[in-house]
């Protein structure tokens, strides 16, 4: 990819066997690229291998097997003096924000700048504009401990910011915070990424944050890098189990299979489930005008990526002219067909599992 700045090919890392307990391969076989001045997420749940993933950028865990170029730099092959230089261009926050609890803010902030050997003027003159870039000036003298838990990471990323990287790592930078917060942290993020410029890698086990704020996202399983592509085109149409058990996590807008048996107990007519987004609004007695039939909306959810809608309404459709509306719809968009009550059909987005 031309315009990458972070590159994967065939990377890997395993952590060998300790106290009787079997080795992990945290990272298996992942190829990916992270384009320049894009807030890539990279989403999984817990051991999916995310965070040892955005550590090998900046070689905290060096990779077993396999590639990785950061901003043109083979990281792989890089001795720990040529590394500590390249660090300098990748900036990291934490979700437990690592603040020095014995400094002030403004010392937080200026200790990265202390250690790339900046005169006491530039530091002071960079600190200021940093702490007014986040919006907490008025807290330049004050303690982590007198903190909220959202100033706290305001800190974290104006002391991240301090060298001017061309890359931010934030790994589960919002996990400790309320939904409030993490809303204003993440609209602070896109602003370093807007108005600043950076490339943010964003690792997360929270969909709400992919949808806020991330351009692309790849999702994780057992190490491995399962979908990847736009934020919008992966969450919209899933194609892998574990990107769907997200997407249903956080939505609830395709009823389960024992949800299913509920609606068919009280709605015996054809259940079908019709999908929603860009470009394919709800008005569904406009899509099936003119045929004897009637519709019942009996379950769904909409939400949003990045101000786009995505979802699906289930309807129950009854009448004489059910196939052509059932056609009409699948014409329209996304469509699953539940059958009806006498004769069910599976729903394939449940891994495995029967619709009825």
């Amino acid at each position: 990819m031309a315009d990458a700045i972070i590159s994967f090919r065939g990377v890997s890392k395993t952590f060998d066997a300790r106290q009787g307990a079997a080795a992990v391969h945290a990272v298996r076989d992942v190829s990916l690229d992270v384009a320049r001045g894009e807030v890539f997420g990279v989403i999984g749940y817990s051991g999916a291998g995310k965070s040892t993933l955005v550590r090998l950028v900046n070689a905290l865990e060096r990779a077993d097997e396999g590639s990785i170029e950061v901003d043109g730099h083979a990281v792989t092959g890089l001795a720990e003096r040529d590394l500590r230089r390249l660090r300098t261009e990748i900036g990291m926050i934490f979700q437990q924000f690592n603040l020095f609890g014995a400094r002030t803010v403004a010392a937080n902030v200026e200790y990265p700048l202390r250690l790339a050997g900046w005169d006491r003027v530039r530091r002071r003159d960079r600190v200021a504009e940093l702490l007014a870039f986040v919006q907490i000036a008025d807290k330049a003298q004050a303690y982590p401990a007198q903190l909220s838990g959202g100033q706290k990471q305001r800190v974290g990323i104006a002391r991240a910011l301090a060298t001017s990287p061309a890359i931010l790592l934030a790994d589960e930078a919002t996990s400790a915070l309320d939904p409030e917060t993490t809303r204003d942290v993440l609209d602070l993020l896109r602003r370093v990424n807007q108005e600043l410029g950076v490339t943010i890698v964003l690792i997360t086990h929270e969909m709400s944050v992919v949808q806020h704020v991330c351009d692309k996202v790849a999702v994780m399983e057992g190490g491995a890098v399962v979908e990847h592509g736009p934020t919008y085109s992966v969450f919209a149409n899933p194609q892998h189990p574990a990107t769907r058990r997200f997407v249903q996590t956080a939505l609830h807008d395709r009823p389960a299979p024992e949800v299913v048996q509920r609606l068919r107990a009280r709605y015996p007519g054809r259940l079908v489930v019709v999908g929603v987004d860009d470009g394919l609004g709800l008005d569904l007695s406009a899509v099936l005008a003119g045929l004897d039939v009637q519709f019942t909306l009996v379950h769904g959810g909409i939400s949003q990526v990045q101000e786009r809608p995505f979802g699906s309404v289930t309807l129950e459709v009854v009448g004489p002219a059910v196939d052509q509306a059932v056609d009409r719809l699948g014409r329209r968009g996304p469509l699953t067909d539940l059958g009806t009550a006498a004769h069910p059909l599976a729903d394939d987005r449940w891994t495995g599992r029967v619709a009825s």
